[in-house]
């Protein structure tokens, strides 16, 4: 089997669980395609049995739900399994339609006539969140942005991809080091350096993004006394940016808001536009603004509207199934394209 050991072990518990709180009986069997899923499983009950392409991932966290839904769905696999889903987590990946199983026995599984579904087991006690590499920490994530947005800027002095990504010059050596170790970047010797690897690298950078970066950015929530106040209105100021439901409602033609998400360099033109238009400050808005963590112009196309690879990532983070729907658009429209560029 191509997993590692620590995706083995689990496997290996998540089925014994299964087995361990239902009547079923749950096995992986080896894989006969080298682009197989990271494992193939096997439930029977009775005379019937299922099979499943399974993608294992380490942590899972509500913000990091829509990624995985989408990452299942873009590589037709069929079922997660992790080592802990919460109630809340549990909830919103049935809400989803996708199948889990996890260390703790938690577990959703619907194929008719087989339907399973228990939450609120308690996490095993050697759970533990592991601290990401430094690529994947705030200022690397920065970095990793710049370059997946940016095809070719691997290759530029060290001070330009810093400039790029707003970070101190230091930062770019070590995670250029990090993305080596990772399998991400290659040294190609007269030609210079290359990005690798790079849709397995965009879904690390949007699993990451709302949990390491995101939060450090967001400067507050406001709320506007009418709901459309979005669509007749001009942003203010060059660096400043739609992002999330707005900027994909956009892009697609496809998505009706229900959150404005706003990414601005310009604070203080940003916060005299805010009173103009008689939008306050409210921790239950559903208005968000952030900072910009980059410093490249967007394409000229885009022109008020942030990089799809971070629309892309503020839907995810939603875990809403209709914003995982238009994340898709955005992904098959806009991304494909530029990660073949790559």
């Amino acid at each position: 089997m191509r997993t590692r050991t620590a995706e083995n072990k689990i496997l290996r518990t998540a089925l014994e669980k299964l087995e361990s709180t239902t009547e079923l009986t749950a096995e992986v069997y080896p894989e006969v395609n080298p682009e197989a899923p990271d494992a193939l499983i096997r439930i029977t009950w009775q005379d019937r049995e299922w099979h499943f392409a399974a993608e294992v991932k380490h942590i899972l966290t509500p913000t990091m739900i829509g990624a995985a839904v989408e990452q299942l769905r873009r590589h037709a696999k069929d079922i997660l399994v992790t080592r802990y889903v919460t109630a809340q987590a549990a909830e919103m990946l049935k809400e989803t339609g996708t199948q889990f199983l996890d260390t703790a026995g938690n577990a959703y599984l619907n194929e008719p006539p087989l339907f399973v579904f228990i939450k609120g087991n308690e996490p095993p006690e050697e759970t533990t969140k592991k601290h990401p590499i430094r690529a994947f920490r705030p200022t690397g994530l920065q970095v990793v942005f710049a370059l997946i947005c940016n095809p070719g800027l691997e290759k530029a002095q060290y001070r330009e991809i810093a400039q790029a990504a707003d970070v101190a010059l230091g930062t770019v050596g070590w995670v250029m080091q990090d993305l080596r170790q990772t399998g991400n970047l290659v040294e190609m010797g007269r030609r210079g350096r290359r990005l690798i690897n790079r849709e397995k690298l965009l879904a690390r950078w949007v699993t990451e993004y709302p949990e390491q970066l995101r939060p450090k950015k967001l400067l507050g929530t406001f709320k506007a006394a009418n709901a459309d106040w979005w669509r007749e209105i001009e942003l203010p100021g060059p660096e400043t940016y739609w992002g999330g439901e707005i900027a994909a409602a956009k892009l697609t033609q496809h998505l009706k808001p229900q959150t404005a998400t706003i990414y601005t360099r310009e604070l203080k033109v940003l916060f005299e536009w805010l009173i103009k238009n008689r939008i306050r400050q409210d921790p239950d808005g559903n208005i968000e603004i952030l900072r910009n963590f980059w410093n490249f112009e967007p394409d000229r196309e885009y022109h008020t509207l942030t990089h799809p690879v971070l629309i892309y990532a503020d839907l995810l983070a939603t875990a809403d199934p209709r914003n995982i729907e238009t994340a898709k658009m955005v992904y098959d429209n806009e991304i494909a394209r530029l990660i073949r560029e790559g």
